[in-house]
């Protein structure tokens, strides 16, 4: 069970410079933070997507310019330079390092000694530093004090409660404890959840005071982990032992807002119910393949050995998705699991028709079967006996492709023919590979045509191919196969949330088939480029000043270098960062309907985590 405490999310202070900066940009062009708003990469970078940027450097500010002045706040002289060369600002200081300032400049005029309780080099200390004609001093240990004649001590809004006591204690000199209390409440609310805890994530900016306070503090009481990247989290969560009987809270600094921890929460129900089907999915597929082998011909049996070995080590997220749908269609128990094993039967032939189309020879990190039998056969340099050996290869892959689309037809029909649902199910099942090869259709001709300029694509072309041959084959069918099997309700509705996810799947496939590692990938990251395919990437470059640039390189094979320019190219044409507005938009429009279905929050937040999976996954 995974849990958040009762007071956590962004403090007052935070939210405030958050919306103060959203309503800049809102009454205003071109909007910047002086420095960054919050120690928060997630909220730099949410407020980057909307055209907000942090910069280091005011000389570089033109009067056109409007700055915000971060949480954190800044010392005297920064205001001071905004209002002699005009430059509009919006002051977004954190009320209560706002009364710091005040408090000191007061005392600093009236001749005390400040002395700040805190980090040296915190954009916070900083600031208050410069309300006291940087004359303060500051201090983070008792030996490092000393008073001298009329001062006054006051804290880093923060720093933990137990040092400032400490520093404190018996001071002959005025003291005001100007630590945050809003931190205090997340501290004890998050330490009181540690208590009952076997793990507590704490997720913040990695240069957070506060995240770290509260890191330490959560760390006395349980095993605790600290997060400020969400793909780190994910890594962690799928190498280690974390299962639905583990309990686990997380929470955030103040820094931190609510939406972000949700996040975090959501990835883990998701990677705690995937990692629990993929267990029982790769304990079970063994069987299956085994299921396949009859008496046969010793070359049948060498064909579906291959068969089988692809088989095995897939991902298993279209299987899990079976289950996912059966489960929140009111399935209680694993009936879901030969229909799932069927379908990543169906997916592993699907893949064999499609490495010969491309042409590949890696698949799953693997040789894919046509190079298996090319490489059995190498006994000749002879051009017409390896033409001939490159047809019986293909030939042979097309057999075993066919063979693995009706071993998944005859898993569902021996394992449900008594079922009330199979038939809407092997309906709904014919249904998508009708689909999916209509798109494979599409997806074969249109690169053909561009590349001979026979016809030009579109960008609803390639749209209309992720509909088909990804978002039913990937997400929409897998999902309301498990839906039918156990009621079939509301199918319309859930495959109006599921297609933007399918298209969001693809157009991420997209853009990690090119910019990621081939190591990483299991195949080539040129494969695309190689065989001019039509991508969102593609079709948006066509359409800039880049054109002819990238038809240097599309449809051949390249080196390291060439495959780099490629990669700018989609990059300086805008083409890469439409590709990832698209799919926010995209995925945005199904968060924001799948909170209004009636399926339990776990259920809700699952969903939610699987489009979390969708947008950070490598391969």
């Amino acid at each position: 069970m995974i849990y958040i405490p009762k007071v956590t999310g962004t403090c007052r202070g935070a939210w405030n410079a958050v919306e103060v900066a959203l309503k800049a940009k809102k009454e205003n062009k071109n909007v910047c933070v002086y420095k960054e708003i919050l120690h928060n990469e997630r909220v730099i970078s949410d407020l980057n997507k909307k055209g907000i940027t942090c910069i280091d450097d005011l000389s570089k500010l033109t009067k056109d310019d409007v700055v915000v002045i971060r949480a954190h706040g800044e010392p005297k002289e920064v205001y001071e330079y905004l209002d002699k060369n005009n430059i509009k600002y919006y002051d977004a200081t954190c009320p209560n390092v706002k009364r710091i300032h005040d408090i000191v400049n007061k005392k600093s005029s009236e001749g005390y000694n400040i002395i700040i309780v805190g980090k040296k080099n915190h954009p916070e200390v900083i600031g208050t530093l410069g309300w006291t004609n940087n004359k303060g001093i500051v201090i983070s240990s008792k030996d490092e004090l000393k008073i001298e004649g009329k001062t006054l001590i006051v804290a880093q809004t923060t720093i933990s409660d137990t040092l400032f006591n400490e520093i404190t204690k018996g001071v002959s000199c005025e003291v005001l404890n100007t630590i945050c209390k809003a931190q205090s409440n997340i501290q004890n609310s998050s330490v009181e959840l540690a208590k009952k805890m076997d793990i507590m994530y704490v997720v913040g900016g990695e240069a957070s005071s506060n995240t770290e306070v509260l890191y330490q503090k959560c760390k006395k009481v349980c095993k605790t982990y600290k997060f400020s990247d969400i793909n780190e989290f994910f890594k962690f969560n799928m190498n280690n032992n974390v299962s639905e009987k583990t309990k686990i809270g997380i929470t955030g600094g103040a820094s931190t807002p609510l939406y972000q921890i949700e996040e975090y929460k959501d990835l883990l129900e998701f990677i705690i119910y995937y990692k629990k089907m993929y267990k029982l999915f790769s304990k079970n597929i063994v069987k299956i393949n085994n299921s396949f082998k009859e008496n046969d011909n010793k070359l049948v049996i060498d064909a579906i050995d291959k068969l089988s070995e692809l088989n095995k080590d897939g991902k298993y997220i279209r299987a899990t998705l079976i289950a996912l749908g059966y489960n929140i269609g009111g399935g209680k128990d694993n009936k879901f699991l030969p229909l799932s094993l069927a379908y990543e039967t169906f997916q592993t032939a699907i893949l064999i028709h499609d490495d010969i189309i491309d042409n590949a020879t890696t698949r799953r990190g693997k040789e894919t079967i046509p190079t298996l039998y090319n490489k059995e056969f190498d006994i000749s340099k002879d051009k017409e006996y390896i033409n001939e050996r490159n047809h019986l290869a293909d030939s042979i892959g097309l057999c075993i492709g066919d063979l693995g689309f009706y071993f998944a037809n005859q898993l569902v029909l021996s394992n449900y023919k008594n079922h009330p649902n199979v038939l809407k199910v092997f309906s709904y099942y014919n249904d998508i590979v009708i689909k999916t090869i209509k798109g494979e259709i599409i997806d074969v001709m249109l690169p053909f045509k561009e590349k001979y300029k026979i016809g030009k694509s579109t960008l609803d072309d390639v749209m209309n191919i992720y509909h088909l041959k990804t978002s039913w084959y990937t997400i929409i069918g897998p999902f309301v196969l498990g839906l039918l099997l156990s009621n079939g309700k509301n199918v319309k509705k859930y495959e109006e949330i599921l297609d933007n996810i399918g298209i969001s799947f693809q157009i991420k496939d997209d853009i990690i088939g090119i910019f990621n590692n081939a190591d990483v990938l299991g195949k080539s990251n040129q494969s695309d480029i190689n065989e001019y395919k039509q991508t969102i990437l593609y079709s948006y470059t066509m359409n800039t000043s880049y054109k002819d640039e990238l038809l240097k390189y599309y449809g051949k094979k390249l080196n390291d270098s060439e495959l780099e320019s490629v990669r700018n190219i989609f990059i300086n044409s805008g083409a890469l960062e439409y590709a990832n507005n698209k799919m926010e938009e995209l995925l945005a429009e199904s968060i924001e309907k799948i909170g209004k279905l009636n399926i339990s929050d776990e259920y809700k937040s699952i969903l939610k985590g699987l489009i979390i999976y969708l947008k950070i996954r490598k391969k």
